[in-house]
């Protein structure tokens, strides 16, 4: 079975997730320099699939205490890859991950693997950036653990995370912000507003009369007041 379809599959814990983290030199990644730490997490490792299997991409291997986070990046050898992760494309890669999954059970890696619910993920201009699954798995003689897929589409590749912990009550949000944290990596920090264009000026027509509003009048300076010490402070005397 090719590795990529193997790490695609187990969705192990593994005992970095509660190890102390050992960072590793930069890598870049199809043009994506992979951050050392990010959200609490420490790069550990990655893996070129590439190499084995053209089309199957990168793996890194982030953790922090009680986490583990697997990155993969690739395109399964496909010429086109939408930058919109509603697209069909990207939604059936989402679909055959998730799928994919559940194998995980028959091949003895779980004792049982029950997906609690799919959910998206926004970032702040409401754009949807991420399509996740929550699962809750159980292996013989060991502690539940809560899984989290994420699949999304940037530069042409699919992304995908995947985040395994210790099952609790709280792990989700936990999880959301794990996610969120990769948007202004993958996207850029202006990202979030790259939809919204400033309305350009319309030249007037030819022969139409352009009005100039009259000049603003100079605003009449004001007295400036003492700032107000707030109570239970000892402010500063000028």
């Amino acid at each position: 079975m090719r590795a990529f379809r193997t790490a695609a599959i187990a969705l192990v814990l593994g005992a970095a997730a509660v190890a102390p983290a050992f960072g590793i030199a930069a890598v870049s990644v199809f043009g994506l320099k992979a951050p050392e730490e990010i959200s609490g997490f420490t790069l550990n490792d990655s893996t070129n699939f590439e190499k084995m299997k053209p089309g199957d991409g990168y793996g890194l291997d982030y953790s922090q205490s009680g986490w583990k986070l697997d990155v993969f990046i690739y395109d399964l050898k496909r010429a086109a890859i939408p930058d919109d992760v509603k697209s069909a494309i990207v939604r059936a890669e989402f679909e055959r991950v998730r799928a994919d999954t559940f194998l995980a059970q028959p091949r003895g890696i779980y004792a049982q693997v029950y997906l609690r619910r799919n959910f998206t993920i926004e970032d702040s201009a409401k754009r949807t950036r991420f399509q996740c699954a929550a699962f809750h798995l159980t292996r013989d003689g060991a502690k539940p653990q809560d899984g989290y897929l994420c699949v999304t589409s940037w530069n042409n590749k699919f992304v995908k995370l995947r985040l395994t912990t210790l099952a609790d009550s709280n792990t989700e949000a936990a999880a959301r912000n794990h996610v969120l944290a990769w948007v202004p990596v993958l996207w850029g920090s202006g990202s979030r507003t790259a939809d919204e264009k400033p309305e350009a000026k319309k030249p007037a027509a030819r022969g139409q009369a352009v009005h100039h509003a009259p000049p603003a009048r100079p605003a009449r300076p004001t007295a400036r007041r003492a700032p107000r010490c707030p109570e239970g402070y000892i402010c500063e005397q000028r």
